[in-house]
């Protein structure tokens, strides 16, 4: 019975999501991705040694989501900008980018994410510390971004292939 329940809310949430992209209203997509976000915002918690600790990773987590996302008969295809080199500052960012299909047309959404809360609030240029820093996702915006998905796959490529090399 809950099995039933459970795949017939999957196949309605489906059924919305690809009905909003027919109709181009991006929003119902920014809301489902905003959920999955908050869904698994606290990464995964592994061991790390005894020099350094407990550490958080969010691979998983963009894994999981990208997968989520390509299960959707309106996407084409989705990947994340793992394989891209960026600056090593907290918080850190990183961003998701689909590539939806409503018949001949072809868009793309990019969702950029944040690695880390600093704990601020920001009140008119006042920024008064509220809680301490938090190793969680937090979602910024969505955004067009042509091309993202074939260059961040070209990234993993020539990564892959430098690391074989040494």
């Amino acid at each position: 019975m809950n099995f039933v329940l459970i795949s017939g809310t999957l196949s309605q949430n489906l059924q919305i999501f690809c009905k909003a992209v027919q109709n181009e209203s991006y929003n119902q997509t920014e809301r489902y991705v905003k959920k999955q976000i908050r869904e698994f915002r606290n990464g995964t918690r592994y061991f790390n040694g005894e020099g350094s600790g407990y550490q958080i990773s969010f691979t998983e987590a963009y894994d999981t989501i990208v997968c989520r996302m390509k299960q959707f008969e309106c996407v084409e295809d989705a990947f994340s900008d793992k394989c891209a080199m960026k600056i090593a500052i907290y918080p850190g960012s990183s961003s998701i980018g689909v590539i939806l299909k409503s018949g001949e047309k072809r868009v793309e959404k990019c969702f950029h994410i944040q690695e880390g809360s600093m704990g601020r609030l920001n009140i008119f240029g006042w920024r008064p510390r509220i809680s301490k820093s938090k190793n969680i996702l937090i979602y910024k915006k969505m955004y067009d971004c042509e091309g993202f998905v074939e260059e961040q796959k070209r990234n993993c490529k020539t990564n892959c292939l430098s690391q074989r090399s040494i």
